[in-house]
């Protein structure tokens, strides 16, 4: 048998540390150096820092490192609040100060209007609160096997690996104290493998949590979730693949805005933010500026956050969303709150809506709430309706600048921009834009 001689290609040596200057923060808050003439990403710098890096991905376009030390910190530098802030990729910010992450986030959404022709922008009006902890009243915490048992946490920035985490400084106490205790809960259950993962809400009168898992829970699977829940006054939910279904609901589950009660179901999107919510929802009702009684158009209405205070002003309210499950949530809180001005109804606002019934009735005044892909599909027909008002709420502003064109190019002109900061210490900002007809 010939025998060829191979030879042996000497091992990958480790990159050895290498200190760069941050230059500036890009629109994820991370900072940019120069290395080797390409960008050099380093998550946790801020900008002017001199520090010490481990290069970690290196391609024909970029660079990226891992922050090992601070060498020259900057004088903006503050200490995180959270000891998991490093690692989990909820809070990336909280190194910066709240006032200049929101001089970051107004930057990038100037620029994000900027690369769709749009340069001039009214002077953003900022909605937030100064409550920057224990602000959040919804979380999905991540399950993770780990040998016999399972973490729990939050994921790591720009990773599918799993932060285990004791307590979480942005929620509400009621749902922080939880994490440690659900832990030794999941811990006790013997269908480890079908554990999804774990949504908790903070609502008017208690804690819901939902448990998503594949397959069958098992009779004392099922006794220890439960006498978990009633032990805690909690409402328990549970989703496999096909249902969710109460296991132990001992209270209504709603939230408020002022005296309205909108009953909600655990997988339903409500606003996570309670007290910027209830502001926002106050001022979209005074940039709309309707006349009393004059209609108003509610787009991805949801279970009706904007249209039952609208409705409850004394507006007749035409409140539309794509999920039957919501619409038919939406009309049970209008019931529920005497509210019959507040008409719900189900269309796939992707196709043309303008010939439904509702649509035909007319509207000077329109708002709209769209998920983070924007409403670029309804524009068309929106257009059609021609409202003289036109109110976006946005969770998303980078669709929003590109609806924008479309809008400006329609014959509106934008002239109102609010800037919401509704996730302190992320990189995540909201918006309303208000459109005025020429």
């Amino acid at each position: 048998m010939v025998q060829f001689f191979k030879e042996n290609k000497p091992k990958a040596q480790a990159q050895p540390p290498l200190e760069v200057t941050i230059v500036e923060l890009n629109a994820h808050g991370v900072g940019l150096a120069r290395y080797q003439d390409k960008p050099l990403f380093v998550p946790g710098a801020l900008k002017g820092e001199r520090v010490r890096v481990r290069l970690l991905v290196q391609n024909n376009k970029y660079r990226t490192a891992d922050l090992l030390k601070v060498l020259t910190p900057s004088p903006e530098r503050q200490k995180p609040f959270c000891p998991y802030s490093a690692d989990c990729g909820g809070c990336s910010l909280q190194h910066l100060p709240v006032a200049h992450q929101r001089a970051l986030k107004a930057r990038t959404v100037a620029q994000l209007f900027a690369r769709h022709g749009i340069d001039e922008l009214p002077e953003p009006h900022w909605l937030n609160d100064d409550e920057h902890q224990g602000y959040r009243r919804v979380a999905r915490l991540a399950i993770r096997r780990r040998g016999k048992g399972v973490s729990l946490g939050f994921r790591r920035g720009q990773s599918h690996d799993l932060v285990e985490i004791e307590h979480c400084g942005v929620l509400r106490p009621a749902l922080s104290e939880l994490i440690a205790p659900l832990r030794q809960l999941l811990n006790r259950l013997k269908a480890v493998k079908q554990l999804g993962h774990i949504e908790l809400y903070d609502a008017a009168e208690g804690v819901a949590l939902l448990l998503r898992h594949t397959g069958s829970l098992s009779p004392r699977d099922l006794e220890l979730l439960l006498t978990f829940a009633q032990t805690r006054h909690l409402a328990l939910f549970l989703q496999d693949d096909s249902a969710r279904r109460p296991l132990h609901v001992p209270f209504s589950l709603y939230y408020q805005i002022d005296n309205i009660r909108l009953a909600f179901t655990p997988g339903d999107f409500i606003q996570i933010n309670a007290g910027l919510n209830e502001r926002m929802v106050r001022l979209a009702q005074q940039w709309l500026a309707a006349e009393p009684g004059q209609p108003i158009l509610d787009l991805f209405c949801g279970v009706g956050n904007f249209s039952l205070p609208l409705a409850a002003a004394g507006h007749p309210v035409a409140g539309v969303e794509g999920v039957m499950e919501m619409v038919e949530q939406a009309r049970g809180n209008a019931e529920d709150n005497a509210l019959p001005l507040a008409q719900f109804y189900r269309a796939d606002l992707a196709a043309d809506f303008t010939r439904e019934s509702w649509a035909r009735q007319g509207f000077e005044r329109v708002l709209l709430d769209p998920g983070r892909a924007g409403a670029e599909q309804v524009m068309p027909y929106l257009q059609q309706l021609s409202p003289e008002r036109l109110l976006y709420v946005s969770c998303n502003p980078a669709t929003l600048a590109r609806d924008s064109e479309a809008l400006l190019a329609a014959g509106y002109r934008l002239s109102r921009l609010c800037l919401i900061d509704m996730f302190p210490h992320t990189v995540h900002c909201e918006a309303m834009a208000l459109f005025e007809l020429n």
